[in-house]
C-alpha cells in the first residue's frame, strides 16, 4: 500500500511528501541509507506538499534534485544542505537530519505563513 502511495504522488494524483533518493554510485563516500530512512522517519507525519532529496554526491546532488524543496547532498563527512537547487550551508554528517528536520519545519511555517 504505501509504495501504491508514493507512485500516486509521484504522478501527482495524491498530495503529502515525496522523498526521493539516488541510487547511488561510486562518489558515494555515506551510509546512504541511514540517510534516507532517517528522512522517511522525519517525515512520516507530514501531510503538506513537500519535495525532499536525500542525495549521495554533493558534486552532482543538488543539480540532480534541483526541483525538491529541499535536500540532503553528502559528501565525506559533511552534508551540504539544499533549497531548490541552491547550496544554502554545510554541516558535519552526524548533525545531517537534525538539520534536515529544522529545515523542514523551517520550510513548512514560512510557506504556511505566507
Amino acid at each position: 500500500v504505501h509504495v501504491a502511495v508514493d507512485l500516486l504522488r509521484a504522478m501527482g494524483y495524491r498530495k503529502g511528501p515525496q522523498l526521493i533518493s539516488c541510487p547511488t554510485c561510486g562518489r558515494c563516500r555515506v551510509d546512504l541509507t541511514r540517510l534516507t530512512n532517517g528522512a522517511q522517519e522525519i517525515m512520516r507525519h507530514i501531510t503538506d506538499d513537500l519535495v525532499v532529496a536525500v542525495m549521495g554526491c554533493e558534486v552532482n546532488g543538488p543539480g540532480e534534485a534541483k526541483h525538491a524543496d529541499i535536500g540532503l547532498a553528502a559528501g565525506k563527512g559533511k552534508v551540504a544542505v539544499f533549497r531548490k537547487g541552491k547550496i544554502v550551508h554545510t554541516v558535519p554528517y552526524e548533525q545531517a537530519l537534525d538539520e534536515l528536520k529544522s529545515e523542514i519545519d523551517r520550510f513548512l511555517r514560512t510557506r504556511n505563513a505566507q
